[in-house]
């Protein structure tokens, strides 16, 4: 269960699952939980006791939330929404508009009022209160266009209005309206409402009360109005979420094709025995089955559909969706899963392999080129290693990027591409070196020796002088395999590299189109929601380029034990 070596195809079910490992998940450490924030809370799953809620059970399945982890907080809001709570409501006419605002409820008070109806209003910020006039009306709904003024209010605070007092008589109000009518000549006033309620002046709770989000609902009327939410909250919350259980848990599928469920059946044929269903043992649409069958029940089904002289329908199962994916039990994936539902441990170390073919094939290509080109220089001098030398100084200087934009315009982004943009002046640090031992030794006795004998420049040249600067040649190889792997991880992950689906066959070993560059690439637009995409992968490639590098200075220092210690 450490890996399931999926990597070439997609299962959505798996993506983006968070890293998890034995023994580290033991004590809270790549557990495979992942951190979920900033979800809006349903406000019917909030506990009275704790005062804590959770999402909508739609998009987080309350069962597999850490309840312990579980924190609420507020964020400010101005939707009209009913998740929005709280806050204030604030009426004005927009800037040149009319001088006349009217807010009207869009739902009226629909009930028998008692002897002494009281509508309190709070308003905590009337703006210039001596700017406008804020006059509250009601109608009777049977008669829409007759209003009758009930109350003046010019200052804030909380006001209640003797309905009964300021009218002749209760009638109108067994389906009534209130209006608001700010009249004003000063296009900034503005006036803020908290609460308008409808009260019996001897009971305590009011017979209707808007606030909130209720109050928001209010209509404005006339195109100059304004009516915003203000200082509202959301409720959010956040919490650790354990992504495994709910990928790997039970899952209810309201449509199983049939053809599948009988495939099961008659995979796991004994395993899944098959009994009545305890909740209803009478009805033969619902069975359940015995514990390791990839179908924990059948809860229906359809209605047969005949087509081309066969029957075909569906089941209303509940599966077992690690038995399903082929798993005795929750995986572990210890480097989670990529945007494909791939298990990164098993790509990472594809991909690995990939850069280290690359690594190695362009490094003997370069140390091919490297070593005749410097032997060449070294050995003849003189012209000839002055023509030579301007040359790769010339290439050497040509900005790499110019190189990568001149490769891919040319040839597209492919291997062929990535490995010329690698070759194309990765030769000239090992020339340089083979030039530099050529001139150490080519002068020395045994050499001049040889020549006398008669030994051909060819033998000079890989018998006597090459073997005896090898040590140099080859610490210097190793050191620059690291380099090319870094150069190559980095132009996969800027796109130019080999790219997905691009894969190649050397010697009979396929090699897929993922490379540890195109793994940090995939990973740099979830770098900060999923870093473990990022982490391991970036490991993997540094841990490499230390190894080589320490590799190299350990035959550097067999070589040339006169070097031991020194960085080059």
């Amino acid at each position: 269960i450490t890996t399931n070596k999926r990597y070439t195809g997609e299962e959505h079910q798996l993506r983006f699952l968070p890293p998890r490992v034995p023994i580290l998940e033991d004590w809270g450490i790549l557990d495979g939980t992942t951190h979920v924030e900033n979800q809006r809370v349903d406000l019917e799953t909030i506990d009275p006791e704790t005062g804590l809620g959770v999402p909508s059970a739609e998009n987080f399945v309350h069962d597999y939330i850490v309840m312990d982890s579980l924190e609420n907080y507020s964020i400010p809001c101005t939707d009209k929404q009913e998740y929005c709570i709280g806050g204030l409501n604030r009426l004005k006419i927009e800037s040149g508009g009319d001088d006349v605002a009217i807010l009207n409820s869009s739902e009226p008070f629909n009930f028998n009022l008692p002897e002494n109806p009281v509508l309190a209003v709070n308003i905590p910020d009337m703006g210039s209160a001596s700017d406008f006039e804020l006059n509250f009306y009601v109608n009777d709904t049977a008669t829409p266009d007759e209003y009758d003024l009930i109350a003046n209010i010019d200052s804030e605070g909380e006001h209640e209005i003797d309905i009964a007092e300021a009218l002749d008589t209760l009638s109108v109000f067994f389906s009534s309206q209130v209006r608001i009518e700010m009249v004003t000549d000063n296009d900034q006033a503005y006036v803020d409402f908290e609460s308008i309620a409808l009260y019996d002046d001897t009971q305590e709770d009011p017979l209707k009360e808007f606030t909130g989000y209720e109050l928001s609902q209010f209509a404005s009327e006339g195109g100059d109005t304004l009516y915003n939410r203000r200082e509202g909250e959301v409720i959010m919350a956040s919490f650790e979420y354990d992504k495994y259980q709910e990928v790997f848990g039970e899952k209810e599928v309201l449509s199983f094709s049939a053809n599948e469920y009988n495939d099961l059946m008659e995979e796991y044929g004994d395993t899944c025995e098959k009994s009545p269903h305890p909740d209803d043992p009478d009805n033969e649409d619902k069975w359940v089955f015995s514990e390791g069958c990839p179908i924990v029940e059948v809860l229906g089904q359809s209605e047969p559909i005949e087509y081309d002289g066969e029957e075909f329908f569906t089941y209303h199962v509940v599966v077992d969706y690690a038995i399903i994916t082929g798993y005795d039990e929750i995986p572990y994936f210890y480097f989670g899963t990529d945007p494909q539902g791939r298990d990164l441990f098993a790509l990472s170390w594809v991909a690995l392999r990939t850069s280290l073919f690359i690594a190695f094939a362009v490094n003997i290509i370069n140390i091919t080129i490297g070593v005749l080109y410097g032997a060449i220089e070294g050995y003849y001098g003189g012209k000839t290693d002055l023509l030579m030398e301007r040359f790769s100084e010339i290439v050497g200087r040509i900005p790499w990027l110019v190189t990568l934009s001149i490769f891919v315009a040319l040839l597209g982004s492919s291997i062929t591409t990535l490995m010329f943009i690698l070759i194309f002046s990765g030769w000239i640090g090992i020339s340089s070196i083979t030039r530099t031992q050529f001139y150490r030794y080519k002068r020395r006795e045994y050499v001049l020796a040889s020549r006398t004998l008669g030994a051909k420049d060819s033998r000079l040249i890989f018998r006597h002088i090459l073997p005896n600067g090898i040590g140099t040649i080859i610490t210097t190889s190793i050191l620059s395999i690291p380099l090319v792997i870094f150069a190559e991880s980095t132009i996969s992950y800027l796109g130019f590299g080999i790219g997905h689906g691009v894969s190649f066959n050397v010697l009979g070993v396929e090699f897929s189109g993922v490379s540890i560059g195109v793994l940090l690439a995939d990973a740099r637009i979830h770098m900060f929601a999923r870093p473990y995409l990022t982490v391991f992968p970036a490991i993997i490639i540094s841990i490499l380029m230390i190894t080589f590098n320490m590799f190299g200075n350990a035959l550097r220092d067999a070589f040339n034990p006169t070097l031991r210690g020194s960085e080059e």
